[in-house]
């Protein structure tokens, strides 16, 4: 084919592309402002048994919360929320059509990486920055073991609901080391900024390492890493092609009429004590039992049989710019706890240090934000013994684009997010090598 015809074809491909059910059509995101307590019951109500897509959780009084209303609901909503005299205001119009120019933008971002990748005789196009889709993740983390077999190896977690393979990666260098650390990304479906850092790290530490960075050569001589782009590789593929804001994995409930758990809320370790539904449409399900889903199963299996060896447990969501240390099943604070917020801090600090506008709140979840029991990091905490033990929401901070971060930003989140990862690395190497030594 010349590079003409190439061109031609994948232009086609762009313009005539599948669209998903374009479902959020004229959707507003509203930013509610509670003022008291009846406020936020009314609220607590309506997220159990009410309709709203709720993008950020109920705190307290005086803390804005984001939701998405449908089209068809919005003047009924409006109108209670008047009698109720709680505030609110519209802040993106028409949801779809922020979707829409995302796909947009990443239909253009695609088009000049083949164009790249063609015109440079590269089989494949770089997918490092990009939101790409799992099947490319999973060839992207097969490329790499290919590359350096002695080092790196693609590691099978488990199998999803719609029977995909959760892959991982395992990055070795020091056949010495005995301690292990621990990346997840993409637990839930709509964060796709989160996918698309977790590769960003796989490829830089990687390439930093075989460029003798001084610090990346340091922490992966002293650890194994381990990291997994998307736990939720189904509901990750639905947010793809059918509805961009699904949250859950896409397990069939009792009914059939609701699919999806929480995998956030399915961990065994207080599971369903508070923060979580018991109802299957809800978008905390919790599921049947704690540890009931597959996807729950193969990353408790895979980090059980290397109990005793973890230093550290990360799970990267978005959106919001929170740094989480446990507890999330109640407000008590882990012993370590002014450990653990000393090396978020000296992360965080990092980040800011690239972009000054990033400005991340640390602390407990439950202290922080909210209660939610049945989460990876109090399991891996509490269970696990894994030392430090957090969750870090991604950019942005506000609803307006929250899930639907354009695909330019990408990168340099991805990046910032990459140097705050070494120096909080760095900064738990040092305190265990103290302890080691001391």
């Amino acid at each position: 084919m010349s590079r003409l015809s190439y061109f031609v074809f994948i232009l086609i491909s762009i313009v005539v592309w599948s669209e998903a059910e374009r479902e959020y059509i004229g959707d507003k995101l509203v930013s509610l402002e509670p003022l008291n307590n009846e406020h936020i019951k009314y609220l607590q109500d309506l997220e159990i048994n009410g309709s709203l897509d709720f993008w950020t959780e109920i705190i307290t009084a005086t803390k804005p919360i984001d939701v998405r209303i449908k089209k068809s609901e919005f003047d009924q909503y409006a109108s209670e929320f008047k009698q109720r005299s709680l505030p609110f205001r519209v802040i993106v119009d028409d949801v779809q059509a922020a979707i829409d120019d995302e796909k947009q933008q990443i239909d253009q971002e695609n088009l000049k990486r083949q164009l790249k990748s063609r015109f440079l005789g590269q089989p494949k196009a770089d997918i490092v920055g990009t939101y790409a889709s799992y099947d490319e993740m999973v060839a992207y983390l097969a490329d790499k073991a290919q590359a350096d077999s002695q080092h790196i190896t693609v590691v099978d977690i488990g199998q999803t609901y719609e029977n995909r393979r959760i892959q991982g990666i395992s990055i070795k260098f020091n056949p010495a080391a005995t301690r292990n650390i621990w990346i997840d990304c993409g637990i839930h479906a709509r964060e796709w900024i989160t996918p698309a850092a977790c590769i960003w790290m796989v490829d830089k530490l990687i390439d930093e390492y075989n460029k003798n960075d001084a610090t990346v050569t340091s922490l992966l001589n002293y650890w194994n890493v381990y990291i997994a782009p998307s736990l939720n590789p189904d509901g990750y593929q639905y947010s793809r092609t059918t509805s961009r804001l699904w949250r859950k994995s896409r397990a069939r409930g009792t009914t059939g009429s609701c699919y999806g758990v929480d995998l956030n809320r399915n961990y065994p370790r207080r599971w369903m004590t508070g923060g979580a539904s018991s109802s299957e449409c809800s978008d905390t399900y919790a599921g049947r039992s704690a540890g009931s889903e597959p996807e729950t199963k193969g990353v408790i299996n895979f980090l059980q049989s290397k109990i005793g060896t973890w230093d550290m447990y990360m799970s990267f969501h978005s959106y919001g710019q929170w740094w989480f240390t446990p507890y999330g099943y109640d407000t008590s604070l882990p012993a370590n706890y002014n450990s653990q917020y000393a090396k978020a801090q000296i992360g965080a600090n990092a980040i800011k240090s690239v972009n000054s506008g990033r400005t991340y709140a640390i602390g407990s979840v439950a202290q922080l934000l909210y209660i939610a029991s049945g989460s990876t990091i109090d399991w891996a905490y509490d269970d696990l013994k894994i030392p430090f033990a957090n969750t870090v929401e991604l950019p942005p901070i506000s609803a307006s684009p929250g899930f639907v971060l354009p695909p330019s930003e990408a990168p340099g989140v991805c990046h910032e997010t990459y140097v705050g990862m070494k120096a909080f690395l760095a900064a738990i190497k040092q305190e265990l090598q103290s302890s080691m030594s001391g």
